[in-house]
């Protein structure tokens, strides 16, 4: 058995994180390599492993993605998180809608396909900023990852640049969401392997924020709020999938008094090792060196 990270052309063997996973997983006795997701479908075998870990700009071609994901399967290919788990992640707006039980961000799909011109699309815009009872609002594509075509839309000002860029790529399908404040004091992720809430990290990412330094938080203090929400999403894919993810993070942005989650992370989730100290770090390289995490 050969186990593979799975990571983008350009940052094979550059990504720290990889890295740690795949010493960790030599210094065990096993065979692993870190190379792109279209070799690792050419020369793995049945029953060989492949995590997906920085396979970042898969969501520009997310058919092709799937297909190879798709080959991985026929071939009995052991893929970390499952398959089912990657499919059903990577639409934002249809997973969002299942998890409605939860307190997530208030999200619309905005589909722009049938528009012609600028204030047409403006038009459309509109009339989310009614239904979602906000001036200000975020959009972003139902498939992408790291803030890709983000924009903050403030009706009571100039979006000219936004509509334009919505109009060069309306073929693509977005959601909107209400623009939280709190963002600005940063975002809320959860790390869970293989179901274990291992730590909290507050981060901005940079799309709308300043992109200042990851703080790390111990798992005593988050807020309740959060962990009552974890647990939900714990016991949902226990009931939809029969199983958990061996991977996840989970992003959450304060609103008022309270937390939102905004956005579950199955298909490669970065995990802030490069933040963590060294006795968490071992731990999460411990879990995820484990056995049962790839059999």
């Amino acid at each position: 058995m050969n186990i593979y990270i799975a990571s983008s052309e350009d940052h094979v063997g550059k990504i720290q994180e990889d890295v740690y996973i795949r010493d960790a997983y030599r210094n065990k006795g096993f065979s692993c390599e870190i190379f792109t997701l279209k070799n690792i479908v050419k020369i793995s075998k049945p029953f060989d492993v492949v995590i997906l870990k920085s396979i970042w700009g898969y969501y520009l071609h997310h058919k092709e993605f799937l297909k190879q994901i798709s080959i991985l399967r026929k071939k009995n290919i052991k893929l970390i998180n499952d398959y089912n788990f990657i499919f059903w992640n990577i639409n934002k707006y249809e997973y969002l809608q299942e998890l409605k039980h939860m307190k997530v961000v208030p999200t619309v799909l905005l589909s722009l396909r049938n528009t012609k011109k600028s204030s047409e699309i403006k038009n459309v815009i509109l009339k989310i900023n009614k239904t979602l009872n906000t001036d200000t609002m975020v959009v972003k594509p139902c498939i992408s990852e790291s803030g890709y075509l983000t924009f903050k839309y403030d009706k009571t000002k100039d979006n000219k640049n936004v509509i334009a860029l919505l109009k060069k790529h309306k073929r693509l399908n977005f959601i909107a969401q209400p623009y939280r404040p709190d963002i600005l004091t940063g975002e809320l992720s959860i790390v869970m392997i293989k179901g274990i809430l291992l730590y909290c990290v507050n981060r901005f990412p940079g799309v709308f924020t300043e992109n200042k330094k990851i703080e790390y938080i111990d798992q005593g203090k988050i807020p309740k709020q959060i962990t009552d929400q974890v647990k939900l999403l714990h016991n949902f894919f226990i009931d939809k999938f029969k199983s958990l993810p061996k991977i996840c993070r989970i992003d959450f942005v304060k609103s008022e008094s309270d937390y939102e989650l905004m956005e579950v992370e199955l298909i490669d989730p970065d995990l802030f090792f490069r933040n963590l100290p060294e006795d968490i770090l071992e731990k999460c390289l411990a879990e995820i060196c484990d056995t049962s995490f790839h059999i």
